[in-house]
């Protein structure tokens, strides 16, 4: 099967973006499909880029700050470069772009984000959040069942608000 990443990043010290770490718990426990990896980190770096060049298929989840709280979103990401190179945060595209000129491949990718409402200092989540966190994980897992399946022509109906 097909190796499939699942990048979870956020700040869990900050309220609701610490979302994507609580997923990544819960997934990890949920009993995923062979071949597939989760991966945690505070934010995205270009030391991704080489696991990233060798995934079949890449999940970036984290919390986002516009929508409804509580909402969850999916949508695909396509590389692009990143504006500057001297910046301490890359995007989910921007992995994609360093993935695909260093190591000559950009696998098939999308966002999964929760809108948060607080991110605040705390290690809390908001309301809207915590009940929300169930439809994050039910998102990723299917999402990430469907890539390690080959099933990348459902990936169409991912653009959707869960």
């Amino acid at each position: 099967m097909p190796r499939i990443l699942i990048i979870a990043y956020g700040n869990p010290l900050r309220g609701d973006d610490g979302v994507a770490w609580r997923a990544a718990e819960l997934l990890s426990q949920a009993g995923l499909p062979p071949g597939v990896e989760i991966l945690t980190c505070h934010q995205l770096t270009p030391e991704l880029a080489p696991a990233v060049s060798e995934a079949a298929g890449v999940l970036f989840v984290d919390a986002a700050r516009s929508g409804t709280p509580g909402e969850v979103m999916t949508a695909a990401i396509e590389p692009q470069a990143q504006p500057s190179s001297f910046t301490h945060e890359f995007s989910p595209a921007s992995i994609l772009q360093l993935a695909r000129e260093l190591y000559g491949r950009a696998p098939q990718a999308f966002a999964v984000s929760l809108c948060g409402r607080c991110f605040d200092h705390g290690e809390d989540l908001s309301p809207e959040a915590s009940a929300g966190l169930p439809g994050l994980v039910e998102a990723v897992r299917k999402m990430s069942g469907d890539l390690a399946s080959g099933g990348a022509e459902s990936c169409s109906t991912w653009n959707i608000v869960w």
